[in-house]
């Protein structure tokens, strides 16, 4: 019982320290803070994983640094590819993408960031690991479990706010681009969707007779659905500047940019 307390409080341990290193990576990279998450809170759940992986199956490769560089570039390598792989899968939308760096595969893992993790590796057997080990040890199992079950709850909570999130993002897309056929099937260009310019249109082409009110209100409709505005989406778009949806790239883009612009 107690040591599958212990893994759960290693997962989230070591899921937010991953989180702390890659907001402060990508915050330096992009000259401001970013929250680098998939979720809301400040845990990175795939270096939890990993973190997992690496202590568990290749802690007998402690003594020879190299076999245990080695075999965290191939574990972290493949965990990453699989969760890319994942998350392509489950929201058809790419949430990173090493296409331009060399020696990459699909622009799901690169050299570089393999190099990375492996390094990452090393040091978390060699230095974090036995810390971190006996600051759990010395945890009352009481106050073990209570960490444990409080953790679990927010990470389900928080799971369910971002899939959400995620679901009405997809449900934008769809709406958008119906909007954008409606539209240019009137002679309307909604490139940058400005809605009282939109509206002003519309009402020219009702006072014509040209479009009935019904589809008006259809259209508004619509529209206040692709604007209506979402924190945790803005949050993630703002987290994953370069993700890319696999087969509406070009509105996709355009639905990224309206969620990121605040004053429209």
């Amino acid at each position: 019982m107690r040591v599958f307390l212990e893994i759960i409080l290693y997962f989230f341990i070591y899921a937010f320290l991953g989180w702390i290193s890659e907001c402060i990576y990508c915050s330096i990279g992009h000259k401001k803070i970013i929250n680098r998450g998939f979720l809301n809170g400040p845990v990175c759940p795939i270096y939890g994983f990993g973190a997992l992986i690496v202590i568990f199956f290749l802690k007998r490769y402690g003594n020879n640094i190299f076999e245990l560089f080695l075999c965290g570039i191939i574990v972290t390598s493949i965990l990453e590819y699989i969760t890319g792989y994942l998350l392509e899968m489950f929201f058809k939308t790419t949430w990173w993408d090493y296409s331009r760096k060399k020696f990459n595969i699909k622009g799901r893992v690169c050299l570089k960031n393999s190099l990375l993790f492996g390094a990452m590796s090393v040091v978390l057997i060699k230095v974090i690991h036995k810390s971190i080990s006996s600051f759990i040890l010395s945890i009352p199992t009481l106050f073990l479990i209570f960490l444990a079950i409080n953790n679990l709850i927010l990470l389900c909570i928080d799971l369910s706010f971002t899939i959400l999130s995620m679901n009405n993002l997809k449900y934008k897309l769809k709406s958008l681009e119906e909007l954008t056929i409606e539209l240019k099937h009137i002679n309307i260009n909604p490139e940058r969707f400005d809605e009282d310019n939109i509206k002003s249109l519309l009402e020219n082409l009702k006072n014509k007779g040209e479009i009935k009110t019904e589809k008006i209100e259809e259209i508004i409709k619509k529209l206040y659905t692709i604007k209506n505005k979402s924190i945790n989406q803005r949050r993630i778009i703002k987290a994953f500047p370069n993700m890319k949806h696999k087969y509406s790239h070009e509105r996709f883009s355009s639905l990224k940019q309206i969620i990121k612009n605040k004053h429209k």
